[in-house]
């Protein structure tokens, strides 16, 4: 039988992805000069912010601890902010590189929400959740794909 903390775990994963994505797109606030852009990654500071509150609440209902510090991610969500870090030093603050590394980011994002949404441990009603802040991830992404056309 699968334990609680189990599932506190892969939550927790998910929260630290999201704080990850919080701090990726404050760095990308900082790397632009654009207001549209600047808009844009602020609403998605805020959907995270709700998608880490979603996780958090879940993880108490089953007695666990969620992470609750911004600063803690693993080093495979570190990836997102690195990855605009290193960019954004190179480069200059320019629009379509740190558009690149937002979407580098997002799918980053993605990758770790399907791979916990593929966890047969997880109850139907935390997936239903997980299936729809991913596919608010996906509108994300398409969203910074079209702006970069």
């Amino acid at each position: 039988m699968i334990k609680n903390e189990e599932i506190v775990e892969d939550l927790n994963d998910l929260v630290k992805i999201n704080n990850d994505r919080i701090q990726g797109y404050e760095k990308a606030v900082e790397d632009t000069d654009d207001t549209q852009l600047d808009d844009l990654f602020r609403h998605y500071i805020i959907q995270s912010q709700g998608f880490r509150s979603q996780l958090a609440d879940h993880i108490v209902r089953i007695d666990g601890l969620a992470v609750s510090d911004a600063t803690t991610s693993d080093v495979s969500s570190k990836i997102h902010r690195a990855w605009i870090d290193i960019k954004s030093a190179v480069t200059g603050k320019d629009r379509d590189t740190v558009l690149s590394s937002v979407e580098f980011g997002e799918n980053a994002a993605i990758d770790v929400y399907k791979d916990a949404i593929e966890k047969d441990h997880l109850p139907a009603y935390i997936k239903e959740d997980l299936m729809k802040q991913m596919g608010q991830l996906e509108d994300a992404l398409d969203k910074i794909k079209a702006i970069r056309k």
